[in-house]
């Protein structure tokens, strides 16, 4: 495995508005999607994504230049407009103001792997059955190389 040249990793959290339970198995499925192909678009790679009822977690890797407000503003409200033009939404998206980022070392990146990947064990109440599902299953080949 070849290793990037800049291995600047951050950890993105946010909740949905009042931490209401927003993001039922249909819109976890289109939020998936979703992030992907913005990261893709914007030129940051996915590392790791866990999506439960109130809150998101994205485990990503960026260049050197790279415009933190700008994707999380696409993020966010990108994905929040698109969502409430879903036919059937009937929970609507609206997500709240505040956001966390944390950096993550090399090192301790399997660590934060295993963090987001254990998320619907930590909220039990709050897992969405078939994103986690497939999340867990994922074969090798449809998770991207670190």
């Amino acid at each position: 495995m070849i290793k990037p040249a800049h291995r600047i990793y951050m950890h993105l959290v946010w909740t949905t508005l009042g931490r209401r339970p927003m993001i039922d198995a249909s819109t976890g499925v289109f939020l998936d999607k979703f992030f992907r192909r913005i990261l893709i678009s914007e030129r940051v790679h996915l590392v790791e994504l866990a999506i439960l009822q109130t809150h998101v977690h994205l485990l990503i890797r960026t260049s050197t230049r790279f415009d933190l407000p700008h994707l999380l503003q696409v993020l966010k409200g990108g994905s929040s407009y698109e969502a409430n033009r879903i036919a059937g939404n009937r929970l609507g998206l609206r997500w709240g103001r505040e956001y966390s980022v944390d950096s993550v070392s090399p090192r301790s990146l399997p660590a934060a792997v295993s963090y987001l990947q254990k998320q619907h064990l930590r909220h039990p109440g709050e897992a969405i059955a078939p994103v986690a599902a497939r999340e867990r299953s994922a074969s090798p080949s449809t998770r991207s190389s670190v």
